[in-house]
């Protein structure tokens, strides 16, 4: 029996476990269990105490081991993972997988720790890849892979799309659900779930319409509730959210599900995202209140700009109509509203940012429990907007090493003055929070008595009524001049982020929007 390792590398910085289950790994497993000549094992680094001990403590039955990466940090650390194992096991094929080798599979396997590409939907290709190394037979007839060949790189045919997801699954048991389980505001015990992949809209920021071809696959109802079943029996737990691409593309498979967990003898929360039009043209006030009924706690949305002309450019199919429209139903219905939205896409203006700051506000008049996240546009490869923004002067990343540096946090996008980036930072930290009726300050009833007084000098310092007052104003006004009173506030941002990453060893939301 041999054995294959499937690596799931670190993909924040922090050195804090968080994030959701490695579905992409914990699929792979799934499809492949049951073969008695292979033995599969997930590793993730989030888990791992010491990587070079466990590199070390491999034995010599190693068949292949594969690394699944998004771009940014997880090619960093995947290289430096890979670089051990090449050290130890300079024979054993590393394969890589993910996102961004799918997307950029000549440039990836340019790199000496990279010796094959598998090529978006994985299962199927990488079981006849594992099939293809065990028997050592030439790699020419696997369907979906690239890989190199003495000193060529040739790119096999990509394999058909198949409905694997309807019918797999998944196997919890070969990973420690408990690792992954955490808080949220409905539920003490949540965990995130996938029950469909794909999406059918082609948004200008997204890579999912060219991995799936704008088509969703569904699983199999009756599984997700048998694993939901298992979740809430075994590890008690009391919320899930669905990180599905879009969780609301069919009204009727919805329906079905909201019908069935309402008849559990348990009650969970849940959470999932849809797209505005389709949410809006599809789900009545009867439908939203019975998603209600099933526990539905928030539904979020990408809004993305508070501009009509920029929907228009990124392809959203929405309005900003539409964004106000959600935001009443939700609050009619009684779930929450969240926002996801992004500024500096290519081809805007610096009005977008103001724009977008205006329709959050205006929402927040709507629903004053709104929810929202604000990120700059950052170009990935394989999305429709990724050549306009070459075109616009962003330079390209040459190689693995540079991609793993292109992140939100650190895109600095050419065609946005950094001041409008210090505009949104003003706003996340200090205009939207401040300019609220009350200001949700930080609160740690467990804390001891030195970090109670650090809490009761910042607040003293950074969350004073003056500076609450100018924030309103400043709203108010559409006044963004002379911003003494932001600069101010975010210094104390700074510093609270300082002690998260030195004391705490964790990274907070302001490392997104530090310059």
């Amino acid at each position: 029996m041999k054995d294959v390792v499937l690596f799931f590398p670190k993909p924040w910085p922090s050195e804090e476990m968080t994030g959701r289950i490695p579905y992409s790994l914990l699929h792979l497993y799934s499809y492949l269990k049951g073969d008695e000549n292979l033995d599969v094992k997930i590793v993730d680094e989030r888990l791992v105490s010491n990587m070079p001990t466990f590199i070390n403590e491999l034995g010599d039955n190693i068949l292949c081991f594969g690394i699944s990466s998004f771009t940014g940090v997880q090619i960093a650390n995947g290289l430096r993972i890979a670089g051990m194992l090449r050290s130890k096991f300079p024979d054993i094929p590393i394969i890589w997988g993910g996102w961004h080798p799918s997307c950029m599979p000549e440039q990836t396997l340019k790199n000496p720790l990279v010796d094959i590409v598998v090529r978006y939907q994985g299962e199927e290709t990488f079981k006849c890849l594992l099939y293809t190394l065990t028997d050592k037979q030439p790699l020419s007839k696997v369907e979906g892979i690239s890989y190199k060949h003495d000193t060529k790189i040739i790119h096999n045919p990509d394999r058909k799309l198949l409905p694997i997801l309807e019918n797999l699954k998944l196997s919890y048991d070969i990973i420690d659900v408990e690792k992954y389980i955490y808080k949220m505001p409905w539920g003490k015990r949540t965990v995130g779930m996938i029950t469909s992949l794909g999406c059918p809209f082609n948004c200008g920021f997204c890579a999912v319409a060219t991995a799936y071809k704008r088509r969703v696959f569904f699983r199999n109802l009756d599984y997700v509730f048998k694993e939901i079943d298992y979740l809430v029996d075994k590890y008690k737990i009391d919320a899930v959210t669905f990180d599905d691409d879009n969780f609301f593309v069919s009204q009727k498979r919805v329906k079905e599900f909201c019908e069935i967990l309402i008849n559990k003898p348990y009650r969970i929360s849940w959470d999932a995202g849809a797209h505005v039009g389709l949410l809006l043209k599809n789900y009545d006030d009867e439908t939203l209140k019975l998603i209600k009924e099933s526990g539905c706690k928030q539904l979020y949305i990408g809004a993305e700009s508070g501009s009509d002309e920029v929907l228009e450019i990124i392809g959203k199919k929405a309005t900003v109509s539409q964004t106000f429209e959600y935001v009443r139903k939700m609050r009619k219905v009684g779930i929450k509203s969240f926002l996801s939205t992004m500024v500096c896409f290519p081809g805007s203006t610096s009005d977008d940012i103001y724009a977008t700051m205006d329709m959050i506000l205006k929402c927040r008049e709507i629903d004053p429990d709104l929810g929202y996240r604000l990120f700059y546009y950052t170009p990935y490869p394989k999305t429709p907007l990724y050549e306009r923004a070459i075109e616009m002067g962003m330079k390209e990343p040459e190689n693995l090493e540079e991609w793993s540096q292109h992140t939100l946090r650190k895109f600095k996008a050419p065609w946005i003055k950094k001041h409008f980036r210090h505009q949104v930072r003003f706003f996340y930290f200090y205009y939207f929070p401040y300019s609220a009726d009350s200001l949700c300050s930080y609160y740690d009833p467990d804390a001891k008595l030195f970090k109670k007084i650090l809490i009761r000098l910042y607040r003293l310092i950074f969350e004073n009524r003056l500076l609450m007052r100018l924030a309103k104003w400043r709203i108010k006004n559409h006044c963004y001049k002379f911003q003494i009173d932001a600069y101010f506030v975010t210094q104390g941002q700074h510093l609270k982020s300082l002690y998260n990453r030195l004391i705490n060893k964790r990274v907070d939301l302001f490392y997104d929007y530090e310059d």
